[in-house]
């Protein structure tokens, strides 16, 4: 006898639940698009406000591969020619730049050769640069002897096994490497080179004979 009375109950009853639910009031999925901008726009701003990467590059050596013929010693077959350099994105403050060729095979890394005092303008070195102190065409730049203590500038890999080197491309705060003169060893070069840099960016190759 009550069962025909269930119905209307119901049915009021979820009207009533209807009407509460759309009242216009904000809810969990209408809120989501406001709280999904303002996280966007947090990263957004995190990425804005990461600086970019000190980055060294060549046209002629791939990261980790292995360096051309070009750039190796005579003794190997090689031309013995500096590749073509290009960095970007240096630390802010850098006011000169300066390039250091090492053999990282060993434990001890044995440093080839050093280019400094090369200006904060400078994206970059030219390929083959001139091996002499002063090289016309890096103007304002400096090259020690290199590891040989007779030949100024770059010295390519001259191995009798496989080895790896680095070209490390140092940002520094000064326009000229400080104390650096044409008597300057190599060594010493690195040592003031290291001591003063804003940061380093490095690009590495292999060489088997």
């Amino acid at each position: 006898m009550f069962a025909p009375m269930r119905a209307p109950a119901i049915s009021c009853l979820l009207f009533v639940l209807v009407a509460c639910g759309d009242d216009g009031g904000s809810s969990t999925i209408d809120a989501q698009p406001g709280a999904d901008a303002q996280v966007d726009a947090a990263t957004d701003a995190l990425i804005d406000a990461t600086p970019a990467a000190f980055a060294l590059t060549s046209p002629t050596i791939t990261a980790g591969g292995v360096i051309p013929l070009t750039h190796v010693c005579t003794n190997q077959g090689g031309m013995n020619l500096s590749p073509e350099l290009a960095w970007t994105d240096p630390p802010a403050g850098t006011m000169s730049f300066a390039v250091v060729f090492t053999d990282i095979f060993n434990v001890a890394p044995f440093p080839h050769s050093a280019i400094y005092d090369v200006p904060a303008t400078a994206t970059g070195l030219p390929a083959d640069v001139e091996k002499v102190y002063a090289p016309t065409d890096v103007p304002g730049a400096h090259q020690t002897l290199g590891y040989n203590n007779t030949t100024r500038g770059y010295l390519g890999p001259c191995p009798n096994v496989m080895h790896t080197y680095e070209f490390a491309v140092y940002a520094l705060p000064t326009p000229t490497l400080t104390g650096a003169t044409m008597s300057t060893s190599l060594a010493n070069a690195i040592t003031m080179i290291k001591a003063n840099n804003l940061g380093v960016a490095k690009l590495t190759g292999t060489h088997t004979p």
